[in-house]
């Protein structure tokens, strides 16, 4: 099982009562199959398209994932134009993919 995440993945099958050998990789996780690498992967997918793209399937979801901006109160004070800024632009971003934007 190649992933970037091998804590998440080992707990994840252990619960399952499920043996996995984990090989933590960084970068593109889903060519570890297509390299003879590992015959599946765990990997954070969203639309499904780079699964598609290298012939892979997603089998079962292992938890769902939000996104969380975190800005430090000091640099807030100091920089809070800026991230408000970007704030603003990410949310854009996110109403164009039609994901809703939590408070």
């Amino acid at each position: 099982m190649a992933t970037k995440y091998p804590r998440i993945a080992s707990t994840y099958f252990r619960e399952r009562g499920q043996q996995v050998e984990i090989i933590k990789l960084n970068g593109s996780v889903e060519l570890a199959p297509l390299i003879g690498l590992a015959d599946r992967i765990v990997d954070i997918v969203s639309t499904g398209r780079t699964l598609r793209e290298n012939g892979l399937v997603e089998l079962e979801t292992i938890a769902e994932v939000t996104t969380r901006l975190i800005a430090n109160l000091v640099s807030y004070r100091m920089k809070g134009r800026a991230v408000d800024d970007l704030c603003a632009r990410l949310e854009a971003a996110i109403g164009r993919q039609g994901t809703e934007v939590a408070p």
